[in-house]
């Protein structure tokens, strides 16, 4: 079965990563970057995974842009939709954050450089928007539904989202060690070790079902891929107006990405499932 391979092939590439990150991370250090070790971990993830399925495509197959839902008609119309309805729920949390004392206005550079950040801003949110969304819920999404069917594989595709994005943050462990009789202690990298991510993969397997019901809902991707651009860009352009705190981490979340996991962002995924209902009891559904 070809997501028996494909989830093997994800297990195995957590595998590699988890070995392969920290020779990258002190290749990185030592040439004066000086990245979080859970972000280099992601990264490598992230790029092994896209070589894997690149390389594996036909004999996995994965499909294409008509059948991930990119080639849809009134793409346009059902991403502005998606935009508009991410912007409202987000930034419902967001002023339930600021309300709260979780969120302040931070100016935190000056024009000319504040234009360039949230023009940067912007691009990446694009690029995650259509990225995540196109592997998540197109080519993952319509693997495993036709192997597991439509209910176990969202449920599969959003489980992998959402633990997949716990990499990002992560804690370590103290192992003691003993070799040649010397006494070694190390701290090793065990991001889901840290119950700290768990709150926010909570909430983003929550976001992620959403979007997944949305996409199969419609048959289209750019609804969903609208309502993350939208989310990605509050975090990304909104951070060089206002700060959001750390505390109180029931209101803002315990991490990246802010919000998620706390009270602001359980009012935003709220937010934007019932907008997305409401949408969805005007379309016609798809046969």
């Amino acid at each position: 079965m070809k997501t028996a391979r494909l989830l093997g092939l994800v297990v195995a590439l957590l595998a590699i990563t988890t070995v392969a990150s920290p020779v990258v991370a002190d290749g990185l250090h030592a040439l004066g970057f000086g990245f979080r070790f859970s972000r280099v971990y992601n990264r490598v993830f992230e790029v092994l995974l896209v070589v894997a399925l690149a390389l594996g495509w036909r004999r996995l197959d994965l499909g294409g842009p008509t059948a991930w839902g990119l080639r849809e008609p009134g793409w346009r119309r059902d991403l502005a939709i998606g935009l508009a309805v991410g912007a409202a729920g987000i930034g419902l949390g967001l002023a339930a954050a600021w309300l709260g004392g979780g969120v302040l206005p931070d100016l935190r550079f000056d024009a000319l450089k504040t234009v360039r950040k949230a023009c940067l801003g912007m691009l990446g949110a694009v690029l995650v928007g259509v990225g995540e969304e196109a592997l998540f819920r197109g080519i993952l999404l319509r693997r495993l539904t036709l192997d597991l069917g439509t209910r176990a594989g969202l449920v599969v595709t959003t489980v992998l989202y959402a633990v997949v994005h716990g990499l990002r943050g992560g804690g370590k462990i103290t192992v003691t060690g003993w070799m040649a009789g010397w006494a070694r202690t190390e701290s090793l990298f065990v991001p889901l070790a840290d119950p700290t991510v768990w709150p926010g993969i909570a909430g983003l397997f929550v976001l992620g079902s959403l979007l997944g019901v949305l996409r199969l809902r419609t048959g289209s991707l750019w609804p969903a891929i609208g309502i993350h651009a939208a989310w990605v860009a509050v975090f990304r352009v909104g951070r060089l107006f206002f700060d959001i705190r750390q505390r109180p981490a029931w209101l803002v979340g315990p991490g990246w990405p802010p919000l998620v996991g706390g009270a602001a962002g359980a009012l935003a995924l709220v937010a934007t499932a019932l907008l997305v209902a409401t949408w969805l009891r005007r379309r016609p559904r798809l046969a």
